[in-house]
């Protein structure tokens, strides 16, 4: 069950902050992990008991259950649909996609490829747990890995480089040394036209410095 907690509220955040199941990127992985909450539920029983109504009520307790340090959920008219949609889509799909499946592990003597996992998962939406059982083998260790990187690797825009620091020595970060250090002095080594704002001449590189650079103060 704590599968089931834990996977439903997963779901519950990343949907109410406007992602939908899908194929591809971050959608894909609400996509599994709604398909492997059905799968456990089918497997151990639960969805006779609880149904679609029980289903959506586990989402409305996580609201309750976190309201206290999100706040409170604003109202989302379509969430209901979108699980239903889901659940409907994983009834219908879920024997073909099986056969599929048994079939590319008959032809792999059941062996898998990390490309044949993938597939298997982000294209034709089978649960891990799915096929592990259906293969009769584990699930590679870095397979989650491997989806991240492809998929980062196809949405992430190549970095544009706008100052090559290269040249220059490495400032000393001083907060690593005393995280309450509020005051310290430093020596400019560089300074850069900020090329963002008509090549104003302040970017200052220090040689050494207590300014955290993810904490704004920069």
């Amino acid at each position: 069950m704590f599968i089931i907690l834990d996977h439903t509220r997963t779901v519950l955040i990343t949907v109410s902050d406007g992602s939908l199941p899908s194929n591809v990127g971050g959608g894909g992985n609400v996509r599994n992990i709604l398909r492997r909450c059905f799968a456990v539920m089918k497997t151990r029983g639960w969805w006779d008991q609880l149904g679609m109504d029980g289903f959506i009520q586990i989402f409305e307790h996580h609201k309750k259950d976190l309201a206290g340090i999100y706040g409170e959920f604003p109202e989302y008219k379509s969430f209901r649909e979108i699980i239903e949609v889901e659940y409907e889509r994983w009834i219908h799909t879920d024997e073909a996609q099986t056969i599929q499946l048994k079939k590319l592990v008959q032809k792999r003597k059941n062996k898998l490829t990390i490309d044949d996992w993938i597939i298997a998962m982000t294209s034709w939406g089978i649960p891990v747990d799915t096929i592990s059982q259906i293969a009769g083998i584990p699930a590679p260790g870095n397979l989650y890995y491997e989806i991240a990187t492809r998929q980062e690797k196809v949405m992430k825009k190549p970095e544009t480089i706008l100052y090559s620091t290269i040249h220059l020595p490495e400032t000393e970060s001083l907060y690593f040394n005393d995280t309450h250090q509020m005051d310290f002095e430093g020596t400019v080594v560089e300074v850069f036209a900020n090329q963002t704002e008509q090549n104003k001449k302040n970017l200052v590189i220090l040689d050494k410095s207590t300014f955290y650079p993810t904490s704004g103060g920069q």
